[in-house]
């Protein structure tokens, strides 16, 4: 049994899930996440992340690869440019915002 055979059953048990259930997470056929869970196939990478994403997990966390790192949205690239100062004005707005949303 490999690691990400491991975790996605792991997974599947500790949320109750089904192979249907993972397949509409993957975008993928019941019939490929057998496939993934009988050791016959391996998840592409354009399956992993969305189905990683679903199971609020990370990529590295699934396939066992804690090296791995996310491309990033050039939204989120400009947020990790923020100076701690522009941050804490961001966070203020948010907080301002959730405040007026409750009026």
């Amino acid at each position: 049994m490999n690691y990400f055979q491991k975790k996605l059953l792991q997974i599947m048990q500790d949320k109750n899930l089904k192979q249907v259930d993972i397949a509409e997470m993957a975008n993928t056929s019941q019939t490929t996440v057998s496939k993934w869970l009988r050791m016959e196939n391996l998840p592409r990478v354009s399956s992993i992340e969305p189905l990683a994403k679903a199971l609020n997990t990370s990529v590295g966390e699934l396939i066992g690869d804690f090296s791995y790192k996310p491309s990033l949205s050039e939204d989120d690239k400009k947020l990790l440019a923020l100076t701690a100062k522009q941050k804490k004005i961001l966070l203020k707005y948010i907080e301002f915002l959730n405040e007026i949303e409750d009026l």
